[in-house]
């Protein structure tokens, strides 16, 4: 019996012979949906004929899984290989599902620990939905007052004094060179985002500063004194420009983080029951009152509201910062912390009926997912949603 032009081009990508031309064939033949039937049967003729020991090679599945979401332009959620122990045709069959799932199917992964642990792997998303993921989307309040709602203006310079201010889609560089030589009055602005709000900044020294959604940072326009001083409520990260003349102090209801150059995040949520201070890069003190703490690379420093209990742990810096690239990352977080973070980016009320339901979630979702679809993955663990227009009853 001849062989499809369909089979030919998946051996050879599996055996790793397709040339480039013959690889985007095959992705095309693979997301053309009359070819869905003879897809499954290749899939599912590949893990009946190996071997448990010797399916194809993860590296490979994977290749051609992200190759089919990359054309397909759906949202992704990559499986943590290390999180479960999954024999290699398992993994396999992880793929396979995941390109299945392009017509509706969904992989579910359970751990075999008295908490549940859901890790899925694509969430495609081709329908317009009315609550839609966050943005770039802030204001700038400038020293007397005046409010800018940046989403409202056109890129280009915005003046204040001496002070220059650029705009550049999601980002404002401040200028402040002339303030920095004494010739005008330094003036403090702030800028707050919204939920479902994010913004980039770069302060007169050129530290960067990454805003998070429900978030502000009170600043100077210039730096002109023996140190460099801002407010924070919220949460954002920061790569702080070196100079050993002027420490750079992050204030944070009453907490207070030194820095002479280095990377690093908070998250000061005011409804949450801490500071969490995550250092990427350098090194930073953390001080309220008579607690004090230095961090070193990969440690997080966690300080509780109500009192001045400081802990210093290792934490897992990607999920951290996954805001900040573009992403939800979950290892091992309950639903609370998942829903408070889906409440901020998606600008939605989250109310909880009856107990809260104790489920442990591990993955990646890109944040410009439909929230509908979200949800549907966090429902594979045996949670229910009710939505009603923005708020969102978590059963």
């Amino acid at each position: 019996m001849p062989v499809s032009r369909l089979e030919y081009l998946f051996v050879c990508y599996v055996n790793h012979k397709c040339s480039k031309e013959e690889e985007k064939e095959l992705m095309a033949l693979i997301n053309d949906s009359s070819n869905e039937h003879a897809v499954k049967k290749l899939l599912e003729r590949a893990i009946h004929d190996s071997p448990a020991e010797a399916k194809m090679n993860e590296n490979v599945s994977l290749s051609v899984v992200q190759r089919i979401l990359e054309s397909d332009k759906a949202r992704v959620i990559r499986l943590e290989k290390n999180k479960f122990v999954l024999k290699p045709w398992i993994r396999f069959a992880a793929a396979v599902v995941l390109i299945l799932i392009i017509s509706g199917i969904f992989y579910k992964a359970e751990n075999r620990t008295n908490e549940q642990k859901t890790t899925a792997l694509l969430l495609p998303s081709k329908k317009a939905e009315a609550v839609v993921p966050g943005g770039n989307h802030a204001r700038l309040i400038m020293a007397d007052g005046t409010a800018i709602v940046l989403d409202s203006i056109q890129n280009g310079k915005i003046q204040q004094g001496n002070a220059t201010i650029s705009k550049q889609n999601g980002l404002l560089v401040y200028d402040g060179k002339m303030q920095a030589n004494g010739t005008m009055p330094v003036t403090y602005n702030t800028l707050t985002t919204p939920s479902g709000g994010q913004y980039k900044l770069i302060l007169a020294d050129g530290s960067k500063v990454w805003l998070n959604a429900s978030s502000s940072l009170h600043f100077p326009t210039a730096f002109t004194g023996k140190e460099r001083n801002v407010e924070l409520t919220g949460e954002a990260y920061f790569e702080v420009a070196k100079n050993k003349e002027k420490p750079f102090h992050v204030n944070v209801n009453g907490m207070q983080v030194e820095v002479l150059g280095t990377h690093f995040n908070v998250n000061a949520y005011a409804d949450e029951n801490s500071i969490k201070t995550s250092l990427l890069e350098g090194s930073v003190k953390i001080k309220r009152g008579s607690v004090s703490g230095l961090l070193k690379p990969g440690q997080q420093g966690v300080l509780e509201n109500n009192n001045n209990d400081l802990k210093i742990k290792k934490v897992n810096m990607d999920e951290v910062v996954a805001w900040k690239n573009g992403l939800f990352q979950f290892d091992g977080a309950g639903i609370k912390t998942i829903m408070l973070e889906i409440s901020r980016w998606y600008n939605v009320e989250i109310v909880y009926s009856g107990k809260v339901p104790q489920r442990s979630f591990v993955g990646k979702i890109s944040r410009d997912a439909a929230l509908p679809d979200v949800l549907k993955i966090l429902e594979l663990s045996n949670v229910k949603f009710n939505v009603t227009g923005r708020k969102i009853i978590v059963e």
